[in-house]
């Protein structure tokens, strides 16, 4: 029975070596495929179509499970991200090898790479899937836009980013102490004291006298040779200490990006004389140096009060959109 083997790499040169060793065990080439932009290009006027790259991947994660997408849409986001995508289809027997292989040429463990995306902001396979379904919408908006028409009801959706910024710990590198015992030669030079006892015969021919009392007395006389030896003993001494220790410090990292959101202006029509005093009033905020560059939410509370003091009879909120759809707009009058 075969199966089929899917492995991510950050540089596509892994994953060519990894395809060459494959080929070599003796994995048929067919059955060892690298992700190409060429896989999704449309087949020639009057060919057949081959099932391209990354309709095969769907294949093989084809479940209903949430794993299963996880996975699939993974892949696609690594692709995204410029990793290099290699399927292998072998014998069960193989499957180990090829693992092997694999990790040897600095396979990534997707789901590890996947955590690290989540906290970037990425959302797993639900982005993909939002995607999915906006495509064939917008394929199909014109129609729905003329059917929305039809029933008088259509819908403008308003879309905000929101900006989330985290974080994780990253190794920086550290301090390895190591303690090994060495041994070194040394010498010191010490003075020893040694005796030696001498015997020494002397020949003579003299008298007895007083000082030889007891000359035929037996005695006994013992002389002791001593001698000093080399003793060695060793102290060991504390001669400086290696202290190893770690501090944390906290340090505040500003993170700038750009959000967007969708504004949507609603405009008045001029055959609607009820807002002809706003738009009227609009192009005269338009010709005034002291607003020339100014945004409308710049200076909404300041044209406000005077709107409302020229108009007592007309109220702000129902004349605010006209207003801002027609400021900062130059117009030529035919």
């Amino acid at each position: 029975m075969s199966q089929s083997l899917v492995g991510v790499f950050d540089r596509r040169e892994d994953a060519q070596a990894v395809a060459q060793e494959l080929i070599g065990m003796g994995i048929q080439q067919t059955h060892v495929r690298i992700s190409d932009d060429s896989a999704a290009a449309a087949p020639a006027a009057g060919a057949t179509r081959e099932k391209g790259f990354w309709e095969n991947v769907k294949d093989l994660f084809s479940s209903d499970d949430d794993d299963g997408d996880n996975d699939r849409y993974g892949l696609r986001e690594a692709a995204r991200r410029g990793s290099t995508i290699l399927t292998v289809t072998t014998e069960d027997a193989n499957v180990e090898r090829v693992t092997e292989v694999m990790r040897r040429h600095n396979v990534v463990n997707l789901d590890e790479r996947a955590r690290q995306w989540g906290t970037q902001g990425w959302t797993g396979y639900q982005q993909y899937q939002a995607a999915d379904v906006r495509a064939p919408a917008a394929e199909t908006g014109t129609a729905a836009a003329s059917e929305l028409r039809e029933a008088g009801t259509e819908k403008i959706p308003v879309v905000q980013e929101e900006l989330r910024v985290g974080k994780r710990a990253v190794s920086r590198g550290g301090v390895r102490v190591v303690s090994r015992v060495t041994e070194q030669p040394v010498e010191e030079q010490v003075n020893l004291r040694e005796e030696r006892v001498h015997v020494e015969r002397r020949p003579t021919d003299r008298p007895l006298t007083p000082a030889d009392t007891g000359a035929f007395r037996e005695r006994t006389i013992e002389a002791t040779e001593r001698a000093e030896e080399a003793v060695v003993a060793k102290n060991a001494r504390v001669v400086e200490e290696v202290v190893v220790s770690k501090d944390a410090t906290q340090r505040t990292e500003t993170v700038r990006d750009t959000v967007r959101r969708t504004d949507v202006d609603v405009q008045r029509t001029e055959g609607d004389a009820q807002f002809r005093p706003a738009y009227q009033f609009a192009d005269e905020l338009t010709a005034d140096a002291r607003y020339r560059g100014r945004s409308f939410d710049e200076v909404e509370t300041e044209i406000r009060s005077s709107y409302e003091q020229r108009n007592p009879d007309s109220r702000w909120d129902d004349v605010r959109d006209a207003v801002r759809s027609r400021f900062g707009k130059t117009r030529t009058n035919t």
